[in-house]
């Protein structure tokens, strides 16, 4: 007897169908359900952490029943390249932090009502809605996510704790945060890096020429303290006074810093050379690596640094502070030029190997090429992210 066998989507996107047909018989068909994802986060709004999943939408789509519980608003902007099909993913709950008490056991109930094959929850509240589910239905896969090394306030540290307690895997954005993770807080369940570049890397180098006379940086990014953008400002200002033609454009949301980024940039008298744009969506952000030499970021902390690794990624030499993940894959002077923030006497030294690649294009080109085919070959956020969860689903 002859059998043949097809796969392919039927009409409804939560099942797969797979029919057999025999020579002397009709078709059998049957029906594949999709397993059950659920993913918990804050709001989706630009940040490393949402940016990945955006980015990871259309294949966790097409693989699994999707949902995603946003525990406050969707910014429009993060998720205009969506599918209708994909944007009816996301369900929010946009409560008042003083009302989760009140709230609480409803984002329960509408995890438990959907049941989920698999649960991730990133960010401290989505590890309490987790913490509580996982209690309630043991049976529930759990990966928690982590995104940093340090916590941001008791809240975050009971609640993270709560949920590495309970998960079934821990999934970690970075070397630097699993290290966090094994050597202070001794979880008894797997440690997992996931990758967080969240698109390939490019056919070929996406960077603007290269010339003396015109030296273009960029910085990505929240605005917020965290970034340490008086000392980019600064950098930019002891560069331009040794005569190289500096300029510098910004691109991201004002996280509270504007005013002083403004003041600072005109008490160095540098109006004219440091340019403020506005927050970008990927196709914006791959045109604008490809009108820039540099990306600035000299951050007092860092998980991932997302926006340095895809700079790298397109071949723009990053002139970064080496902390978070960044060691891990640049290197001072063959991929990367790293600033020691933390001791005033290095800051010559970081100028001085600053002019020295201004200097010899071939430097240039070199760092250049290194960053970009060290990380030619990465695999995605959305692969990496799947592969873990078909292992515990």
């Amino acid at each position: 007897m002859d059998t043949a066998v097809c796969c392919g989507n039927g009409s409804d996107s939560r099942h797969h169908s797979i029919w057999i047909k025999s020579k002397n018989a009709p078709p059998v068909t049957t029906i594949l359900k999709k397993k059950k994802l659920i993913y918990i986060l804050h709001d989706i709004k630009m940040g490393g952490v949402e940016v990945a999943l955006t980015s990871a939408i259309p294949e966790l789509h097409a693989q699994f029943e999707l949902r995603v519980m946003v525990l406050g608003t969707v910014d429009k902007a993060m998720t205009a390249h969506l599918t209708p099909e994909e944007l009816a993913c996301f369900y929010t709950f946009d409560y008042k932090l003083f009302t989760y008490p009140f709230f609480i056991f409803k984002l329960v109930a509408f995890v438990l009502r959907f049941n989920p094959d698999v649960m991730i929850c990133s960010l401290w509240r989505a590890s309490l809605v987790g913490t509580i589910v996982k209690r309630i239905r043991n049976k529930i896969p759990f990966l928690s996510c982590i995104h940093s090394t340090r916590f941001v306030h008791v809240f975050d540290k009971t609640c993270t704790l709560a949920a590495l307690n309970v998960a079934d895997k821990i999934l970690a954005d970075s070397t630097a945060s699993a290290d966090f993770i094994r050597n202070t807080l001794h979880p008894k369940v797997p440690v997992e890096i996931v990758s967080f570049y969240t698109h390939s890397s490019p056919s070929r180098r996406n960077i603007a020429p290269y010339h003396t006379e015109d030296i273009k940086f960029m910085f990505l990014g929240r605005l917020n303290p965290v970034k340490n953008m008086p000392m980019a400002i600064d950098l930019i200002h002891d560069l331009r006074a040794l005569g190289w033609p500096v300029t510098l454009d910004i691109y991201g949301r004002d996280n509270g810093v504007m005013s002083s980024i403004t003041e600072h940039i005109r008490n160095k008298k540098l109006e004219n050379y440091i340019h403020f744009k506005s927050e970008l969506n990927y196709k914006e952000k791959i045109e604008a690596f490809g009108k820039h030499n540099f990306l600035l970021q000299l951050s007092l902390k860092e998980g991932m640094a997302m926006s340095v690794a895809e700079a790298m990624q397109n071949g723009l030499v990053c002139i970064v502070s080496p902390v978070g993940e960044i060691p891990n894959y640049a290197k001072d002077m063959e991929s990367a030029i790293f600033v020691d923030i933390w001791k005033k006497e290095a800051w010559a030294e970081a100028i001085t190997k600053i002019e020295r690649v201004f200097k010899e294009p071939e430097l240039y080109e070199r760092l250049s090429l290194n960053c970009y085919e060290n990380l030619k070959n990465v695999e995605t956020y959305s692969k990496s992210l799947i592969r873990n969860i078909e292992r515990v689903a």
